[in-house]
């Protein structure tokens, strides 16, 4: 777990119309490169493919609208039903011969042809590791568990909204309102572990631009998403894991992420994002092959947008069990998580429950249905429940293997 999390083992990927970046090729292209490099060197290098897809089958979710057809006045249909293609990731990964040396690029084929991971490490003992590059940021166990791993098609909605609101996406209108981090960043990260007899410390400190994957720091030289921050302006966050036996893994994280007065552009605006979270979280393994996991956070923004003051706490928590029934390939699951978001600090709490019960069934060792039916109840002062509650159904397909020269 503390390690940067690679997309683990995919059968399948389904091939998109979209014309792969500059970015994406120039990184193949060094991969290639490297491995090259290390093999005229007379040592073969280590080189490995990993990929997963997931594809949702929307069986029937609600959706209240409120929409009417003009002209006729039909009412919208209140709810949704069909398939998506939820997430494809395809890696590539490259070793040195001796093991102290690591390269990896992770592209993301969902929404739009990307690079997601894109670091290289350095691994000169299992205390002390650095890596430099995009990577995932210091989260709760849930967020750093590689999709395909997850006991439940989708995260809590504190996992899907801790990252983006760690670094720049907004729950207000303003113009990265619509930024996704998938919990990424560009930065430089120290992780290291220290094993005895089935117990285990783990750290992870990453200090990066605080934006987001893919959104950089550059001026009139090379001009990116943000043009000018003040010196030491950074994301910092850390994470630290104990286990005091193989079977029980407690973890807390906390970040701050602060930049005042930095440029959008050339001409503006001049903005200040100052925000900081943590969260703890335990997950225990029992003897019969049960599955416990728990946890709690809070995170705050202090926020300027547009000579605008943007104040935003949230908290979340959850607590989930996973019990096998046959032999690991049919697992029952259920879920409680709950959110609790407030603007302005006006003492109006918007609180939204989630109960999900889900069955996972493995029939080839390769491929996984997840079956989720997800109850949620969002209430606040001034409005009623929304009718908002989904069964969905997620076919995922994952392979990993060693590429020989």
């Amino acid at each position: 777990m503390i390690h940067p999390q690679r997309p683990v083992r995919a059968k399948h990927v389904l091939k998109k119309r979209t014309a792969v970046s500059k970015k994406t090729l120039l990184a193949t292209a060094l991969l290639l490169s490297a491995a090259a490099a290390d093999g005229h060197a007379g040592e073969a290098p280590n080189i490995g493919m990993e990929a997963t897809a997931s594809f949702w089958w929307t069986i029937h979710e609600q959706v209240q609208n409120g929409l009417v057809q003009q002209g006729s006045g039909d009412r919208a249909a209140d709810h949704a039903s069909g398939f998506a293609f939820r997430h494809g990731r395809i890696a590539f990964i490259l070793g040195s011969s001796r093991g102290d040396l690591e390269l990896l690029i992770s592209i993301r084929l969902e929404e739009r042809t990307d690079i997601v991971d894109f670091y290289g490490g350095w691994l000169p003992s299992r205390l002390f590791r650095i890596f430099i590059g995009q990577m995932k940021i210091p989260s709760t166990t849930e967020v750093l568990t590689s999709y395909n791993e997850l006991d439940f098609a989708s995260r809590s909605t504190f996992g899907r909204k801790s990252g983006d609101y760690s670094l720049t996406r907004t729950p207000y209108i303003s113009s990265v309102m619509a930024a996704k981090s998938y919990d990424r960043d560009l930065g430089l990260a120290v992780k290291g572990s220290w094993p005895d007899s089935g117990r285990r410390i783990g750290w992870f400190l990453m200090a990066g631009n605080g934006l987001g994957a893919n959104r950089y720091i550059g001026g009139r030289e090379n001009e990116e998403f943000l043009f000018t921050n003040s010196l030491g302006d950074m994301y910092y966050g850390a994470r630290l894991e104990i286990s005091p036996a193989s079977s029980v893994t407690a973890g807390v994280h906390a970040s701050s992420n602060e930049h005042d007065d930095f440029a959008l552009g050339e001409r503006g605006p001049v903005l200040d994002i100052d925000r900081s979270t943590w969260a703890a979280d335990l997950a225990i393994g029992l003897p019969w092959g049960q599955r416990i996991y728990g946890f709690y956070g809070e995170g705050e923004m202090d926020d300027y947008f547009d000579s605008q003051r943007y104040l935003f706490d949230y908290s979340g928590w959850g607590v989930q069990a996973v019990v096998p029934v046959k032999s690991g390939s049919l697992e029952l699951a259920l879920r409680f998580d709950r959110f609790v978001s407030e603007s302005g600090r006006d003492g109006n709490k918007t609180i939204q429950d989630n109960w999900t019960a889900g069955i996972n069934y493995s029939p080839l060792e390769n491929m996984r249905l997840q079956l989720n039916y997800v109850n949620k109840r969002t209430s606040n002062e001034f409005e009623s429940d929304i009718d908002d509650d989904i069964l969905y159904m997620n076919f995922q397909f994952y392979f990993d293997a060693k590429i020989t020269r």
